[in-house]
């Protein structure tokens, strides 16, 4: 069930990709309380909170990409079979 255009999963995987080290790298920056993250009054209170948030977005933008990437084996799957046919 291809729900999603092959354009549209390819954008989302590559967004996705970009999503995922991003966040990954504030949570690590954020969990190791990097002076620059944190050091001012206007800073979060609790930095390790906010790491964990960065760390699950990442896994929301992991489970996008999961998804895209189904939708392109579908695609792909469908087309072998109307080949076949």
């Amino acid at each position: 069930l291809a729900f999603v255009s092959p354009g549209c999963a390819i954008c989302c995987q590559i967004l996705s990709v970009f999503g995922i080290v991003f966040l990954v790298a504030l949570g690590l920056l954020f969990n190791a309380e990097v002076e620059e993250l944190t050091g001012s009054t206007e800073d979060p209170v609790n930095p390790k909170e906010v790491g964990h948030a960065c760390f699950l977005a990442a896994a929301i933008y992991a489970g996008f990409f999961f998804c895209c990437s189904c939708q392109q084996f579908v695609r792909k799957a469908d087309a072998r079979r109307a080949r076949r046919l």
